[in-house]
């Protein structure tokens, strides 16, 4: 395991949270009980929880959040033998693949919510965002490391405050237990499979102490990828908790990753098919296998295969959960994320520059130039360092005076992330011949590239919140407001690749409030109906075309309306919602600039979605659970076009039927199918010469996969098995643009064992 040692590492103390009770009495305050996710055989069914911990960092049960929450399991997890968060999250409404989801383990656990593509995460509450952007590591958090995952969807300025408007993701990690559970794991497979870990919790008694546990987790992968490459990640997790009380504890928890990838899997955005063919204009609709000639289905299609990324990713945590006067919860902690990564890929060097009508706006030509025999490379070198610390802190109480229940939570938090140096940097290549085969030019002296300006960035954002839930009529009414305001100051430098003299310095500052308000109804129990509005936002910076940026919030605003619903035990649950959704204030090519030389040359836009979801989880009987989902949105740029790799629908469907008496008691078998829309193969900005909307040049079909499996426990012994595309169905999947449409991966199959003991 190369672990590379700390830089600075100094823990700030400081956390999230205070959590709500879902149960009360009626005549007394109670103290606020913090969740805890890792007791087993807390949900009826494996599938279907019945709580949720990521709306406002505060606990309570799924059907009083008035909010569309996903929630991923730990068994749901191993069942599928994932190896991201998307293999399992995907099976849910309102979540589709970002660009890249589906290889190399799952870019990020990069995904699209509510079609905004996501590129963030937070892990126990705390953000992984590299400020001032919104995107985090390469790297998936490891599954073998998660309780379960809950996807907020829509704008949560408690939980993601400046993060994309369609949703977050927030991990909950596994933590000690003071009972002994330990347990080996190796898995094989023909594609991303390879696997072995190691899983050791319990008491650990110190000078007759009985109040410390541990937890270590080991993961070793080393596997081939479905496109031509491979990548290994190692991870480790190492965690102590000192339980003072029942009521008080302090938890450590390191996590490290040493993640590599090559060939193909290196490049996750370039690593596709190359779409030239002349008849892929007009928006025609591309299925099946590529048709540009010289490119084939899961071929290196050009990736140089001596291509290579690497990521080297430190994280610890330290976190105090306790209470104040026996009233009020508190729970306070920091955390320090190092991230290194390190870029070192060669991919096709292409124009994109397409040719349209200039009444029309449609498509009239792909880009010229295009030679199968003779394709420009770029080799491409960039190395970055994000030293990330937070702080955060948060208070929660439930108190009744009379029939009125009252639940206040506030809290705190400091973000800062600093960027040093960072280097970026071209080298000139031979031609690729796409006919002859793999591209495998070594890569030039790295004292020949021309390195672009060197940059420098130091970012900070601080969150102060309150929020109060209030019951009324024995709660069958809940009242929710809340008020998030964010402070957020950035600063960039650039300087001479060669001398490091500054270039340019560039900073922004400011602050924002957001909001969350709803009401929610209990007609009957188990049954609710809700109205929310939400926001978060997110500082940028406005360049009209004059050559003089000023700042610029951009936000998240969503209306949802919803019925949430549980029967049979509440084993099985049904929600239903109608989101209408929109990013205010993006920047786009103003379409009067081409005819009127006096026009600004960009102009503030609002890209919206609006949709309806359900889903269907839980057990049917004792015996079958399911996921069942459906998705109708209308996700569209202001001017009406649809942007890449977001379907306007998705189906979904798993069903696991588990036995539990008779010959075949303990094994579990499930079926599921994956059905997405038609989605836009690139995304299209600006106006022709005469002010016509450019439309999108070429679409990719819908598609539906069928995937299987089984699970069989004897004894301390289980066995999985996994087959994805059953059907090995081969058509384009995931376009980031003309440069990469990524091929579906084929039949894939895994074979799991572990043993408890």
């Amino acid at each position: 395991m190369k672990i590379p040692p700390y830089r600075n590492l100094a823990i700030a103390l400081g956390l999230p949270l205070a959590l709500l009770s879902p149960g009360r009495a009626q005549t007394a305050n109670q103290l606020v009980k913090l969740p805890q996710f890792t007791v087993s055989g807390e949900a009826s069914d494996p599938y279907h929880p019945a709580d949720t911990m990521s709306v406002a960092r505060i606990r309570g049960q799924l059907i009083d959040t008035p909010l569309s929450i996903n929630v991923v399991t730990s068994q749901l997890l191993d069942d599928l033998g994932a190896n991201s968060s998307w293999d399992a999250t995907k099976y849910f409404a309102g979540v589709s693949s970002g660009r890249g989801a589906g290889t190399a383990g799952g870019i990020n656990d990069r995904q699209d919510f509510r079609g905004f593509e996501s590129q963030t995460r937070t892990v126990d509450s705390f953000s992984s965002t590299f400020l001032p952007g919104t995107s985090t590591s390469i790297d998936t958090f490891e599954p073998d490391f998660i309780e379960r995952v809950e996807v907020v969807l829509g704008p949560d300025a408690i939980l993601n405050p400046t993060g994309t408007p369609g949703g977050s993701i927030n991990v909950i990690s596994k933590s000690p237990l003071f009972v002994p559970r330990n347990s080996i794991y190796g898995e094989v497979g023909n594609d991303s499979a390879q696997k072995l870990a190691l899983d050791l919790t319990g008491p650990l008694p110190i000078a007759g102490s009985k109040h410390l546990a541990y937890r270590v987790i080991v993961t070793d992968q080393d596997t081939r990828t479905y496109i031509p490459g491979r990548w290994t990640k190692s991870d480790l997790a190492a965690e102590l908790t000192y339980q003072f009380n029942p009521a008080d504890s302090l938890t450590f928890k390191y996590f490290g990753v040493d993640y590599a990838a090559y060939g193909n899997a290196s490049a996750p955005n370039d690593n596709g098919w190359l779409i030239y063919d002349p008849r892929t204009i007009g928006g025609v609709t591309i299925s099946g296998l590529p048709t540009t000639t010289g490119v084939t289905y899961n071929g290196t299609n050009g990736v140089d295969t001596n291509s290579k990324t690497t990521e080297f990713t430190n994280t610890a945590q330290l976190v105090y959960t306790g209470s104040l006067f026996d009233v009020v919860s508190m729970r306070l902690g920091g955390q320090f994320l190092e991230h290194n990564n390190v870029g070192d890929s060669a991919y096709p060097s292409l124009s994109t520059t397409e040719t349209f009508d200039p009444v029309t706006g449609q498509v009239t030509g792909v880009p010229s130039g295009f030679n199968p025999a003779s394709i420009p490379e770029v080799w491409r070198y960039n190395k970055s360092l994000q030293l990330n610390s937070q702080v955060e802190n948060d208070y929660a109480a439930d108190f009744h005076p009379g029939p009125v229940s009252l639940q206040p939570v506030a809290g705190w938090s400091i973000q800062d992330t600093n960027s040093p140096l960072s280097r970026t940097g071209t080298g000139a290549m031979p031609n690729a011949d796409l006919l002859t085969g793999d591209y495998s030019a070594p890569r030039p002296d790295i004292h020949t590239f021309k390195f672009s300006g060197r940059g420098r960035s130091e970012a900070s954002a601080k969150e102060a919140y309150a929020l109060l839930k209030a019951g009324f009529l024995n709660d069958h009414l809940y009242l929710l407001s809340g008020v998030t305001r964010i402070w957020v100051a950035n600063q960039s430098y650039t300087f001479d690749p060669n001398s490091l003299a500054l270039t340019s310095y560039n900073a922004l500052s400011g602050f924002r409030d957001c909001y969350l308000g709803s009401v929610l109804i209990k007609p009957v129990d188990h049954v609710s109906v809700y109205y929310t509005y939400s926001t978060n936002a997110n500082l940028t910076s406005f360049n009209p075309g004059n050559g003089i940026a000023i700042p610029l919030w951009s936000q998240g605003r969503q209306h949802e309306f919803g019925l949430k619903s549980e029967f049979l035990d509440q084993r099985l649950s049904f929600t239903v919602d109608h989101f209408q959704i929109a990013q205010t204030n993006v920047t786009s090519p103003n379409p009067l600039a081409n005819i009127d030389p006096t026009a600004a040359g960009n102009i503030l836009t609002d890209n919206t979605n609006r949709g309806f979801e359900a889903n269907l989880t839980g057990g049917l009987t004792k015996n079958l659970s399911v996921i069942a989902s459906y998705t109708n949105m209308h996700y569209r740029d202001a001017f009406g076009r649809r942007v890449r790799n977001v379907p306007d629908s998705m189906a979904n469907l798993l069903l696991n039927y588990h036995f539990t008496d008779g010959a075949l008691k303990n094994l579990s078998v499930f079926g599921a199918l994956e059905q997405n829309g038609q989605v836009a193969g690139e995304t299209t900005t600006g106006f022709t010469s005469l002010g016509a909307t450019k439309q999108v040049g070429f679409y990719i079909a819908s598609y539906h996969v069928f995937n299987a499996g089984a699970s069989y426990k004897i004894g301390r012994y289980g066995f999985n098995l996994n087959v994805d595309n059953v059907a090995n169905s081969k058509f384009a999947w995931e376009p980031a643009s003309r440069l990469s449409v990524s091929p579906y991966p084929g039949v894939t199959f895994r074979l799991s064992t572990r043993i408890s003991f």
